[in-house]
């Protein structure tokens, strides 16, 4: 079912709403089964701490022990039921130049993770549409692309993007979540009174389109449905008053600015000290967009590749960014000298990672359809640029989704995938058959009709079988 529900309301706005079951026709099924599938990328630049990263127990069912207190998964202890961690998984094309194809490991990282396209001389861009644009455009309404959102500093190369509309056509990801929530809403052709009403007056669009929302609640709705969207509605006006207070919308502006938000100035949404709050930010509107109906895949990139913030919040006190701790030295070039205890800060910057993914799936659970989750009809996966980042490794990628996606992914597991006895090879569980397995999760299929058979242009055929229910 992809079935949107819009308050339009004073001057043009348009609301979106979240799945309503008391709104279907009589004879529509409200159950899982009939809630849309969706996907979302949670992805990191860098590598991570492999020697505390993966499950403390053997493959096979997650229990709690699987989330030690060394673990840098800990934090999704929680959700040990809901995730499906796959072991073994190589990038295709591979890395340290063994697949014809242009650009550093960096670049193959970022640009491939999503395409498994070749990167191509002069642009270094893929040769290729990125996963979650194929998706979207399968199964999005007409038109809709996939919701391409981002935290921080934006490389103006193949190093800041992963997502593609096709061969060297990269989406920016927006890392103004006014600009991404007013768009959310459809405030982007707005009449000029309805801009001055959301700025200069500081009106919250929940007040243009409180009549329609009054005439809603009027309707037999379900508790369930009543308070889904006293949640949807509360969500929205959290969202404008967290960014009221934190600067990103300007209190005033000047009448001639009143027909248009400017935001944040670019170069401070992107700082380091804003990292945090605007990640949360952006996970509040990506959970809604998901759940509102307003597109069926979205990506969220934290960082640019070879790069990243200088963490230096809850708890950690970093002197280097991100890359240069990945590589353990205070130079990107491997020049200067070693940090003392840098594999003691990547697992800190992993398990805070953890902790903002926590949040975004408690976020999607924060929202009921059809007797479950918004969370169990996704796959919300999680990856980084590369498994270890000192070596450049592309073999034995950090992989973690979470969601059963409607019943298509096994849950509660962690699955070898390779049937090496080391993880750590090139040989038979290339990255393009997770791409594959996914786009068949949500329902992609051949132009005529079946399965997806193959993503990309490199690796092997097929699906990963052995994470399906």
């Amino acid at each position: 079912m992809n079935r949107r529900t819009f308050l339009r309301g004073a001057c043009g706005v348009m609301l979106g709403l979240p799945f309503l079951e008391s709104l279907l026709p009589r004879d529509a099924k409200a159950d899982p089964a009939g809630a849309p599938r969706r996907f979302i990328a949670f992805f990191m630049c860098n590598g991570v701490n492999m020697a505390r990263f993966f499950p403390g127990t053997s493959y096979g069912a997650l229990t709690e022990a699987s989330f030690g207190a060394d673990r840098a998964i800990a934090p999704l202890v929680g959700y040990r039921d809901r995730l499906l961690i796959p072991r073994g998984i190589h990038m295709a094309p591979r890395g340290y130049g063994f697949d014809p194809t242009a650009g550093d490991d960096h670049m193959r990282g970022m640009g491939c993770k999503l395409t498994a396209q070749p990167l191509l001389e002069g642009s270094r861009y893929p040769d290729g549409i990125s996963l979650d644009q194929f998706i979207a455009n399968k199964i999005n309404p007409p038109g809709t692309p996939a919701l391409t959102l981002m935290v921080g500093s934006r490389t103006p190369t193949v190093l800041g993007h992963i997502s593609y509309k096709g061969s060297e056509q990269p989406v920016a990801g927006e890392n103004n979540p006014w600009l991404a929530y007013r768009d959310l809403i459809g405030v982007r052709d707005l009449e000029e009174e309805a801009l001055v009403r959301l700025t200069k007056r500081r009106e919250s669009v929940l007040d243009l389109v409180s009549a329609e929302y009054e005439a809603l609640l009027k309707k037999p709705l379900s508790k369930s449905d009543r308070d889904k969207l006293e949640m949807h509605f509360q969500t929205v006006r959290d969202l404008e008053v967290d960014m009221g207070n934190s600067g990103l919308i300007p209190r005033a502006l000047p009448p001639d600015r009143a027909a248009e938000i400017e935001g944040i100035d670019p170069d401070t949404v992107s700082f380091d000290a804003e990292f945090r709050k605007i990640g949360r930010m952006q996970m509040d509107i990506l959970a809604l967009a998901i759940a509102s109906g307003a597109t069926r895949s979205a990506t969220l990139q934290w960082g640019s590749g070879a790069a990243g913030p200088i963490f230096r919040w809850d708890g950690m006190s970093h002197t280097y960014n991100h890359h240069k701790l990945s590589h353990g030295n205070t130079k990107d070039d491997d020049s200067g000298e070693e940090v003392a205890g840098y594999e003691e800060m990547l697992y800190d910057i992993d398990r805070w990672y953890m902790g903002e993914y926590v949040y975004l799936l408690d976020r999607l659970s924060s929202y009921e359809e059809g007797g479950a989750t918004v969370l169990d009809s996704c796959a919300v996966v999680y990856m980084n640029e590369l498994s270890d980042g000192k070596r450049h490794d592309f073999r034995d990628l950090p992989y973690i989704i979470a969601g059963s996606c409607g019943g298509y992914f096994k849950t509660g597991q962690y699955i070898k995938v390779t049937a090496q006895s080391n993880t750590l090879n090139d040989r038979d569980a290339p990255h393009n058959k997770l791409l594959t397995t996914l786009a068949n999760a949500v329902g992609c299929t051949e132009d005529g009709g079946g399965p997806i058979e193959n993503f990309g242009s490199f690796g092997k055929p097929g699906e990963f079988d052995e994470l399906k229910a």
